[in-house]
């Protein structure tokens, strides 16, 4: 519990218990005290209207799904991306799941050296390869690409060589199983149509909650 000081206290308490004396505060102390306890008040009503507003878009698109679900008679599990409308498509209401892949950092370094030093043993008939681990392994802002680290799987099938190709798919495996999936999350937004019919987004940042 967080407690705001006010002029009536004859003492306020800092940060390590100390008792200082009101008439001791600064003018600038008072005005930081009444002013961070004013935003903090407006913050949290801001987070509960957000809250209540994500519970809101969610309640409303299971409800949809599951309307969907028994018109349609599939499964449409709400997993994934999906995206519906009013009647008149004016507003759209688009949710996105997001399922993030990291990669365990001593085993996907084990992969890269196993696989470079792979290349380097075998580049006479195969040079496609270099090309491709190489640029696989390229960092954006020091993280891995995903989509490129997986797409070097698809390759094992242009791999002539029966020795080489054995090999290519056991780096494979280790790079499958250096893989770790974060918990997924869901993002919501809200779009409206404009008088020149382009959706504008309704901007509410409900990944925080």
């Amino acid at each position: 519990m967080i407690t705001q000081f006010t002029s009536k206290d004859k003492v306020w308490i800092d940060e390590s218990g100390n008792q200082i004396p009101y008439n001791r505060t600064t003018p600038i102390e008072r005005m930081k005290e009444k002013s961070a306890f004013s935003l903090v008040k407006k913050g949290k009503g801001i987070s509960k209207f957000l809250t209540e507003m994500k519970d809101a878009v969610v309640k409303a698109t299971e409800e949809v799904l599951q309307a969907e679900r028994e018109a349609h008679n599939v499964k449409l599990d709400g997993k994934g991306n999906y995206t519906w409308y009013n009647f008149d498509r004016s507003i759209k209401v688009q949710v996105d799941m997001s399922e993030p892949i990291r990669f365990d950092e001593i085993k996907i370094a084990s992969a890269k050296e196993k696989l470079m030093s792979l290349i380097r043993e075998n580049i006479s008939g195969d040079e496609f390869i270099i090309s491709i681990a190489e640029d696989a392994f390229q960092t954006s802002s020091g993280r891995l690409d995903p989509k490129k680290i997986l797409g070097l799987r698809k390759h094992s099938q242009r791999i002539k060589n029966e020795t080489l190709k054995a090999k290519w798919d056991e780096t494979m495996q280790l790079i499958d199983s250096s893989i770790t999936r974060p918990k997924s999350k869901s993002y919501y937004k809200l779009w409206i149509k404009n008088d020149d019919g382009k959706y504008e987004g309704v901007e509410l940042n409900f990944s925080a909650l």
